[in-house]
């Protein structure tokens, strides 16, 4: 489990719910001794479950909005759950609005599309 970010814990339609992997090694350098998720990887994660959920490969092609309203570290914050509040497949791009939440609390807001990626 060490080379995963996340593990899956459930999902639905719309919710996922994931546990962030504390001993992953991006928390040894995002920050020793107070780890913290990257706005990255949380990006990645994003995009991951939408890979999930719509059954195609994607690439992010545009950040519409993204807004981090409190951090996230795996030490007090390890489930997350994503909320994908629309969901816009059309042609070859998705169009995915939603927030990440822990404890019942917003983390994120996030409006991001991206692209069916081509081999």
């Amino acid at each position: 489990m060490t080379d995963e970010m996340f593990v899956l814990v459930s999902e639905t339609d719309r919710q996922t719910v994931v546990r962030l992997n504390g001993a992953h090694p991006i928390y040894a350098a995002h920050f020793p001794g107070r780890p913290i998720t990257p706005g990255v990887c949380l990006v990645q994660l994003l995009g991951e479950l939408l890979q999930r959920h719509t059954g195609r490969a994607l690439e992010l092609s545009q950040i519409v909005n993204l807004k981090f309203v409190k951090t996230l570290s795996p030490d007090t914050e390890s489930l997350l759950t994503v909320d994908f509040n629309s969901v816009d497949i059309t042609g070859g791009s998705v169009h995915a609005k939603g927030t990440i939440s822990s404890n019942g609390q917003v983390a994120t807001k996030f409006s991001v599309k991206f692209k069916e990626h081509s081999n």
